[in-house]
């Protein structure tokens, strides 16, 4: 399940992949996998994700919401 609101996020900052990651201190690839949906965040990076793109976790991650 393709995450498209935290990449549409991520775009409205103007970010690319490469950058979030580095502002996040991960690989680029695990912000690819945590947009294509296919690992979840620990709980300490969702929340820096949520600060970083000044979103709330239930609009980022509505599939961990259930």
């Amino acid at each position: 399940m393709k995450r498209a609101a935290l990449k549409q996020a991520r775009q409205t900052l103007g970010l690319t992949q490469i950058e979030a990651a580095e502002s996040l201190g991960v690989h680029v690839e695990h912000v690819r996998s945590l947009e294509y949906g296919r690992v979840n965040p620990s709980l300490k990076l969702m929340f820096k994700i949520c600060q970083l793109y000044k979103e709330s976790p239930e609009i980022l991650f509505p599939d961990l919401n259930k």
